[in-house]
């Protein structure tokens, strides 16, 4: 299923009463599902350029969301693993942070070099 599909089937569905007031990776469930929102739109978009800040972050949620999903009503245990099924798709789907390569040069390396004054040839 494309993650698209899963993020409006997710949406659709919506967030149970059960659910506020709980915190979930040290964060309440709405503002962790706005958060995994922000993530998934930014994927779908091709614009998440996934760090290692963000890659943690995403794995901690998705270990407590797996915590989550054995407690509770069927509807908490459907919700998280809706929402836990978006975080492994982010995590996929995401492109990886490039890193600048120093043998490249472009115009933020190239504005550091020196620059050599060339010698008139006769």
């Amino acid at each position: 299923m494309q993650l698209s599909q899963m993020w409006r089937e997710h949406l659709k569905a919506g967030c149970p009463p059960e659910m506020r007031g709980l915190n979930i990776a040290g964060t309440a469930a709405s503002a962790l599902d706005d958060e995994i929102t922000a993530c998934v739109s930014a994927c779908v978009t091709h614009s998440l350029k996934m760090d290692s800040r963000i890659e943690r972050r995403l794995h901690d949620i998705a270990h407590a969301l797996e915590d989550f999903e054995g407690q509770g009503t069927p509807e908490v245990a459907a919700y998280c693993h809706r929402l836990n099924k978006l975080v492994s798709a982010v995590l996929v789907n995401a492109s990886p942070a490039q890193e600048p390569r120093s043998d490249v040069p472009t115009e933020s390396n190239t504005a550091k070099q020196p620059v050599r004054p060339r010698m008139r040839r006769r």
